[in-house]
């Protein structure tokens, strides 16, 4: 969890908080915010959420990025390549089926990686730039 938690460090700095605000915010306790950020402990999906939706839209993506990347086992890096702009399809369009390398991964892997997905994609911008990446992807003209 190196990334991640060098992100949400930087995240805590520029904002100017404090880890007791953060957990606060987060309904933690502030051993926890320092277990996350010491790499002792990962976060918990509905941490992740919380903190996704109080940090600024800016840093939103890359947190994102940073946590999905970190859970991704090392043997399986060099597959995937995360980005913050795409994920899914376009409303409308039909559902490919699971990727190979997907069905490879763990259950709670999968489940990390289709909660922050589509916490990700609650964002319009993320989801216009999602569609239109996917389009381009797909030969699919609009």
């Amino acid at each position: 969890m190196y990334e991640f938690r060098t992100l949400l460090a930087a995240i805590i700095e520029e904002n100017l908080w404090t880890q007791q605000y953060l957990a606060e915010q987060l309904n933690a306790d502030q051993g926890t915010i320092s277990r996350w950020l010491s790499g002792r402990v990962p976060m918990s999906r509905n941490h992740i959420g919380k903190l996704i939706s109080i940090i600024p839209e800016n840093q939103k993506g890359n947190l994102l990025k940073a946590f999905l990347q970190d859970q991704i086992p090392p043997e399986y890096g060099h597959l995937i390549t995360l980005k913050t702009t795409g994920l899914g399809p376009p409303e409308g369009t039909e559902k490919k089926p699971l990727p190979e390398f997907l069905k490879n991964l763990t259950p709670d892997l999968r489940r990390n990686l289709v909660f922050v997905s589509e916490l990700a994609m609650r964002s319009p911008n993320v989801r216009k730039i999602a569609d239109l990446i996917y389009k381009i992807g797909n030969n699919i003209k609009s």
